[in-house]
């Protein structure tokens, strides 16, 4: 009795799932889509989507089968969700941890005996922010007229902690320093600051603990520490002079190399200066400038820093000065009578740049102040301190991805959808009124039903970066 009771109640459970209605929704098949749904009668029907090589498919209505509905399997829509907007790099968000007399280096302290070396040493100010997987890397560079200077200046620490705040790492630089007071000894000091530069920012690189991203690095400095900063970005191997070394009878000639391997995404130049134009061409990096127009140390337009006249050049400025040189340098042998070769500020930067098609803003100040963090008693200057970070900041943030996500369908195969970026960390995709076929790194594959309502594909991510990005189409 129990075991006919018990085959019963079998053959009841089998029947019940036999007969059990398919809910309208959307399912997969073996060559398609189908979508069950009720007609006005409330009689149960379905459409079939096929041809999934075309943006548009084709549909056939038919009455659902009991054996096609044991086909059905019902289909999964893809994770989606928007990504909310971040004011990354903008705001002050994280506490900050510092370490001090990072030694990132060991050069020869005097040339002319290399068995003295030095320590080359960093601070370094990194921001707790335990949920990033990259960051980007802000190197700074103290002022000093490359004689006397240090990483530990209190505007510069205060930047730097600023900095840090909104997700850099910061890493304030010491560099070799001093020279005897002719130009050829302040051009040696100014290259060994960029080749100091050069392998600060190398080590740093090799710190997988920092979590740095390799192609978002910045440089940032004020008055010399500026001119290393534009130095770092802009200058190569080609721009950088031989060195000539007298050994008994014999002379030795080596160029100098600075080991790059990395690229500077933008600058901020705080009355700061460039030791030759050209080597704005090497490369379109965006750069910020600060100065004053009557800047009384470095040229606003074109002179020698502590002497130059600061007149504003006339547009055929470069070419004359540069054949009034060759002429000179011809009948007048090279004399030692001025400390700094002739730099070009400010003014001149912009209006290079400015032909050259690179992004770049000049805020320039009336008066001589040089140093425009400090007041006239040498305390911070905080409205225009402040000012300026957050301007730098502002600019910075807008160049952390160089080419922000721009959705588009391709023109040859309308059924894919293409984000074309590799700044790329995370990305969702979302179709209404079709289905996603398949889809890749930064490009997805589309289906539309032509009886839908409503058409759209959207795409919603994360850059490398933290920032984050929502884009959508309507078809």
């Amino acid at each position: 009795m129990k075991a006919r009771h018990l085959i019963g109640c079998l053959c009841l459970l089998l029947a019940l799932s036999c007969s059990r209605a398919v809910e309208p929704g959307l399912y997969t098949v073996q060559d398609g889509y189908v979508r069950v749904f009720l007609d006005s009668l409330g009689n149960k029907k379905a459409i079939m989507y096929r041809d999934i090589s075309a943006l548009w498919a084709d549909t056939l209505s038919f009455v659902l089968t009991k054996e096609q509905e044991k086909t059905l399997k019902p289909y999964n829509a893809p994770e989606f969700h928007r990504f909310p907007g971040r004011e990354l790099y903008r705001e002050p968000s994280f506490q900050v941890g510092e370490s001090k007399d990072i030694v990132y280096g060991r050069v020869v302290k005097n040339a002319d005996d290399d068995r003295e070396r030095m320590d080359l040493k960093m601070d370094l100010y990194v921001p707790a922010d335990g949920s990033r997987t990259s960051r980007p890397l802000l190197v700074t560079f103290h002022g000093g007229a490359f004689f006397d200077g240090d990483k530990r200046d209190s505007a510069l620490v205060e930047w730097c902690r600023y900095f840090a705040s909104l997700g850099y790492v910061v890493s304030s630089v010491d560099y070799r320093q001093g020279y005897r007071r002719n130009e050829k000894e302040t051009d040696n000091a100014m290259y060994k600051a960029v080749k100091d530069a050069n392998a600060a920012v190398r080590f740093l690189l090799k710190r997988d603990s920092l979590l740095i991203h390799s192609e978002r690095i910045f440089a940032a400095g004020a008055d010399a520490g500026a001119i290393t900063a534009m130095n770092l970005a802009f200058m190569r191997d080609e721009n950088m002079p031989e060195i000539i070394t007298e050994r008994g009878d014999s002379t030795i000639i080596t160029k100098q190399q600075l080991m790059r391997g990395f690229d500077v995404r933008a600058v901020a130049n705080l009355w700061g200066a460039v030791p030759d134009t050209a080597i704005l061409r090497n490369a379109k990096i965006p750069v910020i400038s600060f100065q004053s127009k009557e800047d009384a140390v470095v040229p606003f337009w074109a002179g020698r820093p502590y002497e130059q006249e600061n007149e504003k050049p006339d547009d055929g400025f470069e070419l004359l000065r540069s054949i009034f040189e060759s002429i000179v340098s011809i009948f007048v042998p090279e004399v030692e009578r001025h400390v700094f070769r002739e730099m070009y500020g400010a003014g001149v930067i912009h209006r290079v740049l400015k032909r050259a098609g690179t992004p770049n803003e000049l805020h320039a100040f009336d008066g001589d102040k040089h140093n425009l963090f400090l007041d006239d008693e040498g305390n911070i200057d905080y409205p225009l301190y402040d000012e300026i970070k957050e301007q730098t900041a502002n600019f910075f943030a807008s160049r952390m991805v160089v080419a922000p996500v721009s959705l588009r369908q391709d023109a040859e195969d309308p059924q894919l959808f293409i984000i074309d970026n590799t700044e790329v960390e995370t990305c969702l995709w979302l179709v209404e009124g079709g289905v996603l076929v398949g889809k890749g790194d930064d490009a997805a594959r589309i289906l539309l039903f032509p009886d839908a309502p409503v058409h759209s594909v959207s795409v919603s991510g994360e850059y490398l970066s933290g920032e984050t990005f929502n884009e959508t189409i309507e078809l």
